[in-house]
């Protein structure tokens, strides 16, 4: 007796829902793509109950014929693959021919649909059957209303969340579909409340505010980059408009919304040094590349596309990101006006969201310091032999250089690479410390606040890790060497991590007992703190778990900075803070401390003449 029987088309619809259509928002998403993919310019979502009684996508796309609007409730039926070759140079949101089948399998479905805006069709299917068809006067596009979702099958229904759980799904991929498509108009309606409303005016950053607000619009910052196989296009936020989660970056791949925590990580990554820990940005990033490049067939939501060279691609968002960070003002502004609601509409001139630049011939002169004998030490050894994983093999120079004196008139540690970025900040004046934490000072017409600890932090942390990445440090002989003693395993570490310590321009020798005698420093440690920096740095070599080597160099600029800044209540002469002014002028990124807390706030002079209604 035959055991093995054909599943019939009913049942393996239902068993397509399960990975297909896993809640309201799925059934949302599968209607809007089929609008998409229909030309519609105008789509509008209405929901009763957050869609768990009705939902209906109507749209004003090119409709169908009576042929077409049977077929498409077929399983595996699409008008968007032909051949097989087609599955490889995919350009529509949806093709494999599971959407409406699976739709109807599980609910009572109504299609409206006409291709000349004068002769309509209506279907209504109840279990994968059309019950009823008429003809009717209908506008051009297609209508469909889903009614009863899951009412056979009565354990998913059971996990649908609450009303306001999958609205929030529903809204979100909605606002997303909205940013992937700015030039199709987008209505979403619950319970007659209108939710969303997209202009459709193509215009990206007029969809940023209908989501956002103008708030968040005006604190978007352009970025463009192209390395031959992705170009890449869209806004970023700027530090003082971040979120807790990482669902405000949306990803976009040749107008399909995707998932790809890769890429997350990746728009995470540019902003290294500018935000604090578990705060993310507000990113809308549209990728564009060859269809052949990129596999939209991994998933049945097609939410998880696969790249070709997909580290190219995230090397190219981390890069155009911090880039465009670093030529960016990023000073937080304090007003009171900051809450005000001014609506965008589509006659907004865009480009008075572009960044003003402040005159360079605003800023400091840099340090001088005072010459001293300096010698150079190599940082090969350093580099090969620290446990860092995947390192990239690097030529060994066989033998360190010899010393050699030279004169120092000025140093830097500014990285030459950065030297045309234009820096915002404007000539300070000092005016006092406030609870000895905050530096107080002005400009023409504008009132500064800066954490002390947080400048002097970041002015430390890029000294430190840009003194760090040279290959030949620079050092100076102490006139009295340090010893410096450390118990007998500790002892034991450092005597196998010599090579890396001396590598960074320290230069020890086994003094027996476990002692050792420091004879050389590098310049840039603080005079008369030789050392606590020298201690600092070989405990954070010995113990050093393995990582990579510019994650090991950057954590150990943190720490040194972090530790040998000022601190909060404590006083500095007006000299100091002069000082310290230049040196953050001079900084890459002189508005966040390396952890991400902000540096500077700025009043505006007509902010605060508004506090005294001195004007109105």
């Amino acid at each position: 007796m035959a055991l093995i029987e054909r599943l019939n088309d009913h049942l393996t619809n239902m068993i397509a829902a399960g990975e297909v259509i896993e809640r309201i928002a799925s059934v949302v998403k599968e209607l809007i793509e089929n609008s998409i993919d229909a030309e519609a310019k105008n789509i509008t979502i209405t929901l009763v109950d957050s869609g768990l009684k009705e939902i209906v996508v109507k749209d004003d796309g090119f409709g169908m014929d009576s042929v077409d609007a049977k077929r498409a409730i077929l399983p595996h039926s699409t008008s968007k693959l032909i051949k097989e070759s087609d599955l490889f140079n995919i350009s529509t949101l949806g093709f494999r021919g599971e959407a409406l089948p699976s739709i109807v399998s599980v609910s009572n479905f109504k299609m409206k649909t006409s291709n000349d805006g004068n002769h309509g069709l209506m279907y209504t299917v109840k279990g994968g059957e059309i019950v009823s068809e008429a003809l009717i006067a209908f506008s051009q596009g297609t209508e469909i209303t889903v009614r009863n979702f899951f009412y056979n099958t009565p354990a998913r229904l059971q996990n649908l969340k609450s009303e306001n759980t999958e609205l929030s799904f529903i809204t979100d991929y909605v606002s997303k579909i909205a940013l992937a498509r700015p030039d199709i108009s987008f209505k979403l309606i619950n319970n007659e409340k209108i939710l969303l409303h997209s202009y459709g005016n193509n215009n990206l950053l007029a969809a940023i505010n209908n989501i956002y607000g103008p708030n968040i619009s005006k604190s978007m910052i352009d970025f463009f980059g192209n390395n031959g196989l992705f170009q890449i296009t869209g806004y970023i936020s700027k530090i003082n408009e971040t979120r807790s989660s990482k669902n405000n970056m949306t990803i976009i791949v040749n107008g399909r919304t995707i998932r790809n925590n890769k890429i997350l990580n990746a728009i995470v990554e540019g902003y290294q040094g500018y935000l604090m820990i578990g705060k993310y940005p507000i990113a809308v990033i549209a990728i564009t590349v060859d269809y052949s490049l990129v596999d939209v067939n991994v998933h049945p939501g097609k939410l998880e596309v696969r790249f070709t060279d997909e580290n190219k691609l995230t090397e190219l968002i981390t890069s155009t990101i911090a880039s465009r960070l670093s030529k960016t003002n990023m000073v937080i502004d304090k007003n009171s006006s900051e809450n005000e609601e001014k609506v965008l509409n589509e006659s907004n001139d865009l480009n008075d969201f572009n960044e003003s630049l402040i005159d360079k011939n605003d800023l400091f002169d840099i340090n001088k310091f005072n010459e001293r004998r300096i010698k150079t030490y190599n940082l090969d050894d350093f580099k090969e032999s620290l446990p860092y994983e995947n390192e990239e093999a690097e030529e060994r120079i066989d033998e360190i250089e010899k010393p050699s004196i030279m004169v120092q008139d000025e140093f830097s540690f500014v990285n030459k690479e950065n030297e045309s970025i234009k820096d915002f900040l404007p000539r300070l004046e000092y005016i006092g410390q406030l609870f000895g934490t905050y530096i107080l000072s002005q400009s023409k017409d504008e009132f500064y606040l800066i954490d002390q600890h947080a400048a002097a932090e970041r002015v430390n942390y890029e000294k430190f890790r840009t003194a760090l990445k040279k290959e030949k440090i620079l050092t100076y002989e102490l006139l009295v060497p340090i010893q410096i003693t450390y118990a007998q395993n500790e002892y034991l570490l450092v005597l196998e991590r010599m090579k890396e310590i001396n590598a960074l321009g320290i230069k020890i020798e086994d003094f027996g007992n476990g002692s050792f005698l420091v004879r050389e420093v590098p310049i840039w440690l603080f005079k008369g703190k030789e050392k606590e920096f020298i201690d600092e740095i070989i405990y954070l070599i010995i113990s050093d778990k393995k990582t990579q080597k510019h994650e090991f160099l950057d954590n150990m600029a943190k720490s040194l900075a972090c530790k040998k800044s000022i601190k909060g209540n404590q006083f500095i002469s007006k000299q100091e803070v002069l000082y310290l002014f230049e040196d953050l002028q001079k900084c890459e990124n002189p508005y966040t401390c390396p952890h991400g807390r902000p540096v500077i706030i700025r009043y505006k002079q007509e902010e605060i003449e508004k506090w005294f209604k001195r004007i109105v």
